[in-house]
């Protein structure tokens, strides 16, 4: 297919009446004698009262941007289901969304990205990159706060082997602010002089990460009293090291009393190709027994599931902004935003001009896929005025799994860049798309733009004959949000007034 280019431009209520008749006694006649007097008519009946007009319905309003006191997040797990044989970053959770320093998504999960929508802004013949510099201390976290009903996900109980390799079930702790997986142990019958805790399991990751990392992350297993007080920390890894022996503590000085045992987790997440490391903690075999070999754990093996356990979990932000950085003499920010059991992402990049004199830009938005040159690109279909684009992969190097299906929904951009390939396994394409917005931003005044990535669990190119197969779960929701981000208000949820006040492309 040749490199493609085109522009793109965006009952009232009635008054009931009534009568009635009368009669009089009988003289014998079946009828009244035609000298009688007429009866009288019965009075008509007062009308009714008007029925008041009904209210009028208020439009729907997006649930906006609230402020929060949770942490900022840039790794954030998609709660769908991985369809297509590949791997899922965790339990029920086949992508992730994880930023980089210029708040680009870096790769996805399972290879669709190598960086996509990098930011880029001329201005009078200079083009300039918003600057992979940010740091998790400029970052803020917005509401709204989202929990299961979002798609959050705390603790999974699981045989997946792909984060524990072992038999049968086992606990698997995700990414999030405050995840716990307690039991409450009466050890007042406990005999000394031992008592013994052990577990087997994944530790998950070591929390080395990068500048966007929260610095707060670690893992840990401690003891706490009923009321949640901390007694003992058994194990701990953060980033500053690790302390206690994994799998194995000694509950002797708890003899008699009545504890709590919890595994404990604050990790923001992490995607198996970002540094290598796993999204959560894999708890299995859990076993309290002192020296008369009673044991204290009840399901500890997780067969039960999680019979006997409380789970914990808080809240989370999935909504976070940059700081501000001055990119050829305009301040930009940029929001990232997602609901974890959706398919899409959400980019939102403002635009504000600190000056006296309208300022006139060309914003360019720039991707590299992971696809390798083999792709396939097509305009979204039930697009009228093709505000959408969408990729499937086909690898034809011995049946290897492609990379899942993404697509990007971007509105009345004025250039839109691709190169598909011309069949299967030509690798006649090329990874890079280019969307372009030209803008002019007035004096001391905003411009926004919004961009949205869609992700799914399918891999099209494991079944397609030809590059006529469409990527059909991508196509609906890109569709779907194209022609009703503006009456939909899921596509603006998490966004501000003033953002949606300065909206430009959709």
């Amino acid at each position: 297919m040749d490199r493609r280019r085109f522009s793109l431009s965006v009952v009232g209520a009635g008054v009931l009446g009534g009568c009635g008749g009368g009669g009089e006694k009988s003289s014998g006649f079946a009828l009244p004698p035609v000298s009688a007097a007429p009866p009288a008519a019965a009075p008509a009946p007062a009308p009714a009262p008007e029925a008041p007009a009904p209210a009028p319905v208020p439009p729907p309003v997006p649930e906006l941007a609230t402020p929060t006191s949770l942490p900022a997040g840039t790794m954030f797990l998609q709660t769908i289901t991985a369809t297509d044989g590949n791997r899922s970053v965790a339990p029920g959770q086949a992508n992730i969304w994880d930023l980089g320093e210029d708040f680009s998504i870096v790769d996805g999960g399972d290879d669709q990205f190598d960086g996509t929508l990098q930011l880029y802004v001329g201005v009078a013949g200079t083009r300039s990159a918003f600057p992979p510099n940010q740091t998790w201390a400029e970052l803020t976290a917005l509401g709204p706060e989202m929990g299961p009903a979002d798609g959050i996900k705390a603790v999974s109980f699981t045989t997946d082997p792909a984060f524990f390799n072992t038999t049968g079930r086992y606990a698997y702790l995700h990414a999030g602010v405050e995840v716990r997986l307690q039991q409450t142990l009466n050890l007042t019958n406990a005999i000394g002089p031992a008592i013994s805790l052990t577990w087997r399991g994944v530790p998950g990751p070591g929390f080395v990460g990068t500048s966007l990392s929260d610095p707060a992350q670690y893992g840990q297993v401690v003891l706490r009293d009923t009321a949640g007080a901390l007694l003992a920390t058994l194990f701990r890894s953060d980033r500053s090291g690790t302390s206690g022996a994994w799998g194995l503590a000694s509950l002797a000085a708890f003899i008699g009393q009545t504890v709590v045992l919890s595994f404990e987790q604050r990790l923001s997440g992490n995607s198996p190709n970002w540094n290598g490391l796993p999204s959560g903690s894999a708890i299995d075999d859990v076993s309290v027994k002192d020296s008369a070999n009673t044991e204290f754990v009840v399901n500890g093996d997780f067969e039960a599931e999680g019979t006997g356990w409380t789970i914990v979990a808080s809240k989370a932000s999935q909504n976070v902004r940059t700081g501000t950085r001055t990119v050829n003499g305009l301040e930009v920010q940029r929001t990232f935003y997602t609901q974890p059991n959706l398919l899409w992402a959400r980019l939102t990049d403002v635009f504000h001009n600190p000056t006296a004199a309208p300022i006139v830009a060309e914003v360019s938005y720039e991707t590299n896929l992971g696809s390798d040159a083999y792709g396939i690109i097509y305009p979204t279909p039930g697009v009228a005025t093709q505000k959408a684009l969408t990729a499937w992969d086909y690898k034809s190097n011995g049946g290897v799994v492609g990379d899942r299906d993404i697509g990007f929904a971007f509105g009345t951009a004025d250039l839109v860049d691709y190169r598909s390939n011309t069949a299967l396994g030509a690798r006649d394409g090329s990874d890079r798309l280019l969307f372009k917005f030209n803008i002019t931003v007035p004096a001391s005044g905003s411009v926004t733009l919004v961009n949205f990535v869609v992700m799914s669990g399918t891999d099209t190119g494991l079944t397609a004959m030809d590059i006529t197969a469409r990527a059909t779960e991508v196509d609906t929701q890109l569709a779907d949000i194209a022609n009703n981000f503006r009456t939909n208000m899921v596509y603006q949820r998490g966004l501000t007034q003033p953002q949606l006040d300065t909206l430009k492309n959709f």
